[in-house]
């Protein structure tokens, strides 16, 4: 079978459509070929059910019984490849709604995405806010030991500083004391006090990044 012996018997079997319908379907095929060029018609001729098959589906799609029955449900077309198998099993409320999603317009997807997000808000959100609160709890903590650190290291090297020239050996004890804890908090608490403020910009970012993918895979869906 060539491309004219192809198209003629499915332009034969596709009879019952309207003229519209008919010259519609018979376009998609041609424009297979046209763009598959003389080389590859054989192949495309190969890789196509037989004009029948394809003409049963057709007219399944469009609402005509190929069989001629007046009342029957596109389900029920069995094709040459299909008969006397089992019927396939229903689709999952998952997949079926992947189907329905991947017939979408873009901002029918943006939109639904939106909607999603909001109604799912209370659980990810939740979440979210739990610990967004403990990052910014550990950075409260950690800044109050920051104050508490500088104001006390501060506070005992200017009083050593002073008893030094009231009681020397006092002054040096308390101006040694106020040097280590100004050291602690330069050697310790700052770096955590930055390691916090790195952990939340991180969080911010992977919650940024983990929205923006969801929502690129939904719209290539």
């Amino acid at each position: 079978m060539n491309r004219t012996e192809f198209m003629s018997a499915l332009e034969k079997r596709l009879s019952p459509l309207s003229d519209e319908d008919r010259e519609d379907a018979l376009r998609y095929y041609d424009e297979l070929f046209d763009e598959a060029g003389p080389i590859d018609e054989t192949k495309i001729l190969n890789d196509l059910d037989d004009p029948d098959t394809i003409a049963r589906q057709i007219l399944a799609d469009n609402g005509i019984d190929p069989d001629g029955r007046p009342q029957f449900m596109i389900d029920d077309v069995i094709t040459p490849n299909q008969s006397g198998s089992n019927p396939p099993p229903p689709k999952s409320t998952v997949d079926q709604f992947k189907e329905d999603f991947g017939r979408m317009n873009r901002n029918t997807k943006i939109l639904l995405i939106i909607a999603l997000l909001i109604v799912t808000s209370p659980v990810w959100g939740g979440i979210l806010s739990g610990i967004l609160g403990l990052i910014f709890g550990l950075m409260g903590i950690i800044f109050g030991l920051v104050i508490a650190f500088t104001a006390g290291g501060v506070g005992l090297v200017i009083s050593g500083i002073v008893y030094l020239f009231k009681v020397p050996p006092i002054g040096l004890c308390i101006l040694g004391v106020g040097l280590i804890v100004i050291a602690l908090d330069i050697l310790i608490i700052f770096p955590l006090l930055k390691w916090s403020v790195g952990l939340l910009i991180k969080f911010i970012k992977w919650a940024v990044d983990t929205i923006r993918g969801m929502i690129a895979k939904k719209q290539q869906a």
